[in-house]
């Protein structure tokens, strides 16, 4: 008997021609065994007109393509996309019998027309940062997005505020959609100790440092610095020579030399034991579509500072693991990593119970692998 055909189409499988993309989705694909799947991952290239393909393994193709930046003729440059993936598939003599468009506002498009073409199902993700910013932009699309989530067999949003906030936007029939978070790097749980020190960790990739918010954040270390005597941040992570530079000069800019340090790349071997030493995980971050680390940081059992309505918020109840900030204002984001601070013994607890009640479960990569086979079985049963 011959393995059911997945035809995944990807911007976010790490291939030969970017391997450094997160592994999330190429954890997903492998952990679901008896299937075959088949991967188109896409990587854009500012304006040329052409498309070419490498492959990196077996029914795995990294696609290179043109578009212009800033989702300007979008739809018309994925309609190349599409059409080439089509031949494709007709000249390997591919018998497909669904589709994964793991993003809704650009593998959406392009998946929708090829599902149209071969007459099968299809799974679409909603991915809450680039989706937002897409179908926020493209206003003149929001019909061929309705479309797409409308002859969708299953949706699949990263989050609970994903899903609500593209509903507020498009037709999104929530029978037909499943929480599905990132498979993240979380090792097994571990309770962490309460830390006398007010010492603060962050982990991010430096380049980033703007959607990261770093330079608000060094600002409320420093105001913060004021009332609680003693407290550090440390932030993990590689970055460019100009980031580095950077980032000097705005935590000198902020007179945060004492407070803030710049600790270099961490794996992620390390990274949940160097979790453990700190009182509290701290980003707020200004969009964020998961944010894979606040997740580490819960299984390190280390309560977190995120951003309300971005990455893991609304997973927990209001002051279960941490403190969800407005990012946007210093003085929410000092009033939130002081309260960590003050209730880190209550938050570090709470989380170790969290924990033992199964509520941290849905994240464990077993679950999720299992959570998406099931819907698999429900877009290809009979």
């Amino acid at each position: 008997m011959s393995l059911k055909t997945i035809v995944h189409i990807s911007s976010d499988f790490p291939d030969a021609l970017a391997p450094a993309k997160t592994h999330a989705v190429r954890k997903l694909v492998a952990g679901t065994d008896g299937y075959r799947h088949v991967v188109y991952s896409l990587n854009r290239v500012n304006w040329p007109l052409q498309i070419a393909a490498l492959d990196f393994g077996p029914d795995r193709r990294a696609v290179a393509y043109g578009a212009p930046p800033k989702g300007f003729y979008l739809e018309t440059r994925l309609n190349r996309v599409a059409d080439w993936i089509l031949d494709d598939i007709a000249s390997r003599g591919l018998s497909v019998d669904a589709l994964h468009l793991h993003k809704l506002s650009v593998e959406g498009l392009i998946g929708l027309k090829i599902a149209r073409a071969l007459q099968r199902p299809f799974i679409v993700n909603i991915w809450g940062d680039t989706d937002l910013k897409i179908l926020g932009a493209r206003g003149d699309l929001v019909t061929r997005w309705n479309a797409v989530v409308s002859e969708a067999s299953l949706i699949l949003p990263c989050a609970p505020w994903a899903l609500d906030r593209v509903a507020r936007i498009l037709s999104v029939d929530r029978s037909k959609a499943i929480i599905l978070p990132c498979i993240a790097q979380n090792g097994p749980f571990t309770p962490s100790p309460v830390v006398a020190e007010p010492r603060l960790i962050s982990v991010f990739h430096l380049d980033s440092y703007r959607r990261k918010n770093f330079e608000s954040l060094t600002k409320a270390v420093v105001a913060l610095s004021r009332t609680r005597p003693g407290v550090t941040l440390d932030v993990y992570g590689e970055g460019s020579p100009k980031t580095i530079l950077i980032l000097d000069k705005l935590i000198r800019s902020a007179g945060a030399e004492a407070l803030v340090s710049l600790k270099g790349p961490i794996t992620d071997k390390t990274l949940g034991q160097t979790l453990q030493r700190y009182a509290a995980f701290v980003m707020p971050t200004r969009r964020e579509t998961f944010g894979m680390v606040f997740i580490e940081a819960l299984f390190a059992g280390v309560p977190v500072l995120h951003s309300k309505d971005w990455g893991i918020d609304g997973f927990f109840g209001p002051d279960e693991i941490g403190y969800a900030c407005d990012p946007t204002r210093i003085a929410d984001i000092v009033y939130g990593v002081d309260h960590l601070l003050a209730q880190q013994e209550s938050f570090k607890r709470r989380i170790k119970t969290i924990y033992e009640d199964g509520r941290l479960k849905r994240f464990e990569t077993p679950h999720i692998v299992e959570t998406y086979r099931g819907g698999l079985e429900r877009v290809l049963k009979p």
